[in-house]
Formats: C-alpha cells, structure tokens, sequence
C-alpha cells in the first residue's frame, strides 16, 4: 500500500489549490514547498505581479476558500484599439448578463490566500524537493533522504520544473522575441472598472486596481524595443506610456519600479509522463500575456484533476485512462491556446495598408456580430464549451 495517495510538487498557487482539492476530497496528501519566490510590492503599495483571472476560476476558487474571499477588482468592460487603427471592440458584461467580465488580483494576494488556508493542515507541507524518482514503484526520495510512496504525483513547479525533467518529459520552448514589462501606474482619469488594451508598439494592458486611478501595467515590446524602454528614467517612462496609451485614461502621474521577464511559449511533450505522474500550470504549458489565460489554464488543470480524483474516491487506484484522456485534453487546449495568442499578436503587428484595412474590416465586423462575439466573450470568462474540463 502506498505511503500517501497524492504528492504535490510545488507551493504556489496551483500547487497550493490543488493540495486544497485534496484535503476536500480527503485524499492523503503531501505538499512539497521550497520557498523562493519574492513577492514584489512596490513603491506604491501593490504587487507588480498581477493575474486576470475568469469569473469561473474566481468562483471555484471562492468555494474552494469557502467563500473566504481574496482582494480584487472586477472588469466591467475591455476596450481594446489600435494604434492607426480606425476600429475598436469592445466587450461590456451586460452584454452576457454577468456581473463581472473578469478580475484582477495582485499575485502575492491570491498566493496569500491560499497558503492560509493550507497551512490548517501544516503537518501535510515539507520544504523539501524530489530528487529522485523510482517509477517502478512510485517512489520519490526527497531531498532531506526521506522517502515516500504515492499513487498519484502532481508537478506544479512553474516552467522551469526540475521534477518535470527527472520524469523525463521534454519541454519545448519558442522564443517569441519579446520581453514584457510589468509595473503599477496612477492616471489622471479613473479607471471606470475598465481593463484597456492598445495593439501597436507592442501591446499595452492597463489593467484596473483597487483604487481608482491605479492600473496594472503589462507591456509587451520586442526586444530591440525594450532595450530602448529599459534605458529610461521614470519621468522619460511616464511620457512614453502616456503617449502609448493615446492617454486613454489622461497622463500617467506616478510609475511604480519595473519588472520585466522573456516571453516564450512552453509546452511539456506529454503531461503524464508516468501513469501516475501529471503537470499542470507552467510546468506544463506557458502562453503569451496578451489574453491573460496563464493562471486560468492552470486552474482548468487542477478543476480537470479534481474531477478524476472525485470519481476515484473510495478506489484502490486513481483511474489511469481517465488521467491519460484529461492529459491529452489539456495538452489539445494548451496547443489551441498558443497557437490562438501567435496568431492575434502576428495579426496585429502586421504594417502595411492593405493589412491595416484587412484588420480594420475585421474588427467591424466583429462588432456587428453579437452572437459570435457574445461566445467569445463567454469563452474568455471561462463558461464555453473550449474551457470544460471534463
């Protein structure tokens, strides 16, 4: 009989939620946390790491919680544009009677939380790392020579997982030639619960806070570009996001410190390495920022696990064909979601006329379908059909 029936590799967020699952479903369960990870809060008193997370996800971690909220803000609307552009969209969540089009949340908040509510069961969490793997007979040593035994072992160490490689899955990884610049900013104009997005030099989110006149900013340059940001002051930087973001919400007044990381796209070769081994969250699959699916497409990883382990309760084993046909789910979803975010961004960056015209009539188009854009919009907040998990 094994040791444990479930092993987590990996304290952040997905780790975390999925050792939640595991305590609800009253699995026996082990969470390994090594913590490293810094959060960073800045000058003016927020995370410059943020998250947009769906309604759905933002439900089912609130249940997972029980109802012990997070801080957030809700997005009423998204009004995205171009830069010699001549047409915009935009989705407002009246359009689909909710109450929300989606949430931000400060990283560290969201992480927080989680660990809160994990730390009730402490004895179940080791700051310890795997080091070894016998898959023979699913058994891990760790890295203070302790070794344990499960029936399933859950990777969720983020994109550069050391355990993902000593259960030898591949990671494929496409430069994209970008960097993203990632900061807090305070703007003459209030936000209206309004997240904005400009295509042009790059993309360019002003992502709603908190307070008022507080946006997340996600800035995605190439990397000749950002070489040039990088080089400015805060005052030189100011000038330039309020020039970028056609000061749609009046002059930037107050930059907060930066941040800025590579851009790729990463995908694990298989997600079920061993049939009693699955990655989830970055460690399986990582996407461009433009759409803000990253952390949604981790929590969709964690619900899709939840309802396997939901129908193996009260069993010897945890069904391998069930975890096989999930893996292969989610690894489609993952490939659609890269190959979806390379295309918007290729399409946007597209210069000459007749492209401007092309994408222009596009986006009017767009706008005057209601019933496509009302599934869009769905899909984006996680209640369509692309987005299930089972």
């Amino acid at each position: 009989m094994a040791d444990l029936d479930i092993v987590i590799s990996g304290g952040g967020a997905i780790g975390t939620a999925m050792a939640l699952v595991c305590e609800r479903l009253q699995y026996r369960w082990l969470l390994l946390d090594q913590p490293n990870e810094r959060h960073s809060i800045g000058r003016l008193g927020f995370d410059l790491r943020t998250l947009a997370l769906s309604p759905k996800s933002v439900n089912w971690l609130d249940e997972l919680h029980e109802n012990e909220k997070f801080p957030r803000q809700r997005v009423d609307r998204m009004h995205i544009w171009e830069q010699l552009g001549t047409s915009t969209i935009d989705f407002c969540r009246e359009e689909v009677g909710s109450d929300s089009l989606a949430w931000i949340a400060e990283h560290s908040k969201v992480v927080s939380a989680l660990q809160k509510k994990c730390e009730a069961h402490v004895g179940n969490i080791e700051a310890e790392a795997i080091t070894e793997i016998d898959e023979a007979q699913q058994r891990l040593t760790l890295t203070n020579g302790k070794s344990v035994s499960c029936k399933l072992l859950v990777v969720a160490e983020g994109a550069t997982s050391a355990t993902r490689e000593l259960a030898g899955t591949l990671w494929v990884s496409q430069r994209l030639g970008q960097r993203a610049i990632v900061t807090v900013v305070e703007t003459e104009l209030t936000h209206d619960r309004t997240a904005w997005q400009r295509f042009g030099s790059g993309i360019l989110a002003f992502l709603p806070l908190n307070s008022p006149h507080t946006h997340a900013v996600v800035w995605s340059v190439s990397n000749p570009m950002f070489e040039e940001l990088d080089s400015l002051d805060d005052e030189q930087f100011k000038e330039r996001i309020t020039l970028a973001s056609d000061r749609i919400c009046g002059a930037v007044l107050e930059v907060d410190q930066r941040m800025s990381f590579p851009l790729n796209h990463g995908l694990a070769h298989t997600f079920l390495p061993q049939p009693w081994i699955f990655i989830v969250g970055d460690a399986a699959h990582t996407i461009h920022p433009l759409a803000g699916q990253g952390m949604n497409l981790g929590i969709e990883d964690v619900r899709g696990l939840e309802n396997v382990l939901r129908t193996s309760a009260n069993t010897q084993t945890i069904s391998p064909t069930r975890l096989r046909t999930l893996a292969q789910r989610r690894r489609a979803k993952a490939i659609i979601m890269q190959r979806l975010m390379s295309l918007f961004d290729s399409t946007w960056r597209w210069k000459n006329p007749l492209s401007h015209w092309m994408r222009n009539f596009g986006v009017r188009t767009f706008s005057h379908v209601p019933a496509i854009k009302k599934q869009i919009i769905r899909e984006a907040m996680g209640f369509g059909p692309m987005t299930r998990v089972n």
